[in-house]
């Protein structure tokens, strides 16, 4: 029950935030950075909350998990953090983003490719993990980012694209990506969190996926 209450409130306080007034309220009495300084430190929380739920509830069995989905979890995880730490440093207006200012539509950098870098992230990384936690409650954790931040891609655009106008959202969606220092810094870095993740998550997490990526290929 405990993982459930965590999920929602996680779920939930980004609802508030996003569809609501308060953000608007809150931006207007503390500023933009600042807004998204405490709504990154309280989304940290809530979700290292889940996770700590998740890692101190009973197990239910679902499934075993297959061999392949070790490698699945360590290439798509790859994919999530480097996009997430891309996601990081680009400043994007069309979406969920640490920088708002700064944006050249001409030169867009990965959101000419990809609009949603930071949401796409936290569904992949919740997709990553499925196939290798077939349990409850972890199923809760990962099937419940995935579907979250999957749903996020198209409730942002869409909130986004009305707020902006079709004009204007036409204008800076309309150049394509290309690779800057963003890209190669957010990349280095996001590779980095994910090998720290890879070789410390028996640690942090009382498993250790490296170290069967590591047996199955030298079986």
């Amino acid at each position: 029950m405990s993982v459930v209450i965590s999920m929602t409130i996680f779920v939930l306080s980004h609802i508030v935030l996003a569809r609501t007034r308060l953000r608007a309220a809150l931006v207007a009495r503390i500023g933009e950075r600042a807004y998204l300084t405490l709504y990154s430190g309280l989304s940290i929380i809530l979700i290292g909350w889940v996770i700590w739920t998740v890692l101190e509830a009973d197990r239910f069995i679902l499934w075993e998990a297959p061999l392949w989905s070790y490698g699945f979890a360590a290439v798509v995880t790859f994919v999530s953090f480097v996009l997430l730490g891309v996601g990081a440093l680009s400043p994007n207006p069309l979406s969920v983003s640490f920088r708002k200012e700064g944006f050249d539509p001409d030169h867009p950098g990965l959101v000419g490719w990809v609009r949603h870098p930071i949401i796409l992230g936290l569904a992949l990384w919740g997709l990553a993990h499925i196939p290798a936690n077939g349990d409850w409650p972890s199923l809760v954790l990962f099937a419940g980012t995935a579907g979250f931040g999957a749903l996020g891609l198209i409730a942002v655009e869409k909130r986004i694209r009305h707020r902006l106008g079709e004009e204007e959202w036409n204008r800076l969606t309309s150049a394509r990506g290309h690779i800057d220092r963003n890209v190669v810094w957010g990349a280095v870095i996001g590779v980095a969190v994910w090998i720290g993740f890879l070789t410390h998550h028996h640690i942090l997490f009382a498993a250790d996926p490296l170290a069967i990526l590591l047996q199955q290929h030298w079986e």
